[in-house]
């Protein structure tokens, strides 16, 4: 069974990679309130799912048994990319080039961005050879 980060639970996760070190709740509190308007209560009850799940580690304090400080136990990049994977997998039973042609047939696109996805392109092709 795949464990997700929900949606909710992704705040908590960003304000904890932006961090340049552990943060305790309540800083962890300050921070997704002033951007989301969330109560402490739901931000805290996300941080335990977290914690639970398997994405967050802790610490308790060395002065104070009472404060925590939480840290990712996974990076940015490797729930990106699991997201990516979930989500080709779930809308486009895994098949990459549907996605992209959709997207790219879909959307407006700038002849630097289309330079780009050529180049993108080109070097896998040339890894896959």
């Amino acid at each position: 069974m795949h464990i997700n980060i929900s949606d909710s639970e992704w705040c908590v996760m960003q304000t904890l990679w932006e961090s340049t070190g552990p943060l305790t709740s309540a800083e962890i509190v300050a921070r997704v309130k002033n951007e989301k308007n969330r109560s402490p209560r739901t931000i805290k009850t996300l941080l335990q799912r977290l914690v639970v799940k398997g994405f967050v580690n802790y610490k308790v304090d060395e002065h104070d048994s009472r404060i925590y400080h939480y840290s990712p136990k996974v990076s940015e990049n490797e729930c990106i990319d699991k997201e990516n994977r979930d989500f080709v997998s779930l809308y486009y039973k895994g098949d990459i080039s549907e996605m992209l042609a959709r997207f790219i047939g879909d959307n407006d696109l700038t002849g630097e961005q289309i330079e780009e996805l050529t180049a993108l392109l080109n070097a896998k092709r040339e890894e896959a050879l």
